[in-house]
């Protein structure tokens, strides 16, 4: 399966939010990082079919989207940030609800609900109530509703959205475990949501893709250049005034920090770069910017 964007144009009045994205998705797991406002969510709208762009087009296996809507939303899975849920439903409702909605038979409603309500930990609750679950069952319960129709293109925007670490590491697992033979684009600003799961990384600032491909090829430019170092407290604020800390940990009662050392300034052992240091690197100006 192959979906191209090609010179995709979004425009809200004077305000452009994407600005001629050109990109081709083929199987494997995809993260969108970028900032808030970077056009995350309106490249997600549209690729969904909520938004219409302004310019420039969608091909699905060679074939323009527009003339394949039907198809393609029987194949898509969409889960947004905000949670979508009819809270008087029971969860066995709301799956058969949407399942309803995606033209399903009812049996295939019935055996795929089982199966999904087992592989996201929620068959306990299956008969309850979604207004008495916890932020993080809702999150489970959206994601066990979006893949219902066992979509072949999965859309996922801020997935862990509201989740304590635990929750978190539990969704990223189960999006890793579902994501085999599929488009899986996964948009966030938080990097450990998809640092160790996702095949290829796309970068996205003020509408325009400025970084793009696999682990290896992103780390690169940030070879040699990624320090670490033991400092003080006093050391710390002087490295943070001058915006080059992308993190800080304890190692026993000694404080570490990871240096950004773009002129070799810096003493330092040299240390292998993360996906989390080159966000930082690439949005260390934005005010909005979460590792």
């Amino acid at each position: 399966m192959k979906l191209e964007i090609k010179q995709l144009v979004k425009n809200y009045g004077s305000f452009t939010a994407l600005d001629h994205i050109s990109y081709t998705f083929e199987n494997g797991i995809y993260a969108l990082l970028g900032p808030n406002g970077a056009g995350k969510s309106t490249f997600m709208n549209i690729l969904a079919m909520l938004l219409k762009e302004t310019q420039g087009e969608i091909i699905l296996d060679g074939k323009p989207l527009v003339k394949q809507k039907k198809s393609f939303l029987n194949m898509l899975g969409y889960m947004p940030q905000q949670q979508c849920l009819y809270e008087d439903f029971t969860l066995k409702d709301f799956m058969y609800y949407i399942g309803n909605l995606k033209g399903m038979k009812k049996q295939e409603i019935i055996s795929r609900s089982q199966y999904l309500v087992k592989e996201v930990k929620l068959e306990d609750v299956f008969y309850k109530k979604l207004s008495a679950f916890s932020g993080g069952m809702k999150q489970r319960a959206m994601l066990a509703a979006t893949l219902i129709n066992d979509p072949k293109i999965l859309i996922l925007d801020e997935p862990t959205a509201g989740l304590d670490p635990m929750k978190r590491m539990e969704m990223q697992n189960m999006i890793a475990s579902f994501a085999k033979d599929k488009i899986v684009l996964i948009a966030t600003h938080v990097v450990s949501d998809v640092e160790f799961i996702s095949s290829k990384f796309i970068f996205l600032k003020e509408g325009h893709i400025i970084l793009q491909g696999d682990r290896i090829s992103i780390l690169e430019c940030l070879d040699q250049k990624v320090k670490e170092r033991e400092i003080t407290i006093e050391e710390y604020q002087k490295y943070k005034q001058a915006n080059i800390v992308s993190s800080i940990y304890y190692r026993h009662d000694k404080l570490f920090a990871r240096i950004i050392d773009d002129h070799d300034e810096y003493s330092g052992e040299v240390i292998t770069p993360e996906i989390s240091d080159v966000y930082f690197y690439l949005f260390r100006d934005e005010k909005d910017a979460v590792l």
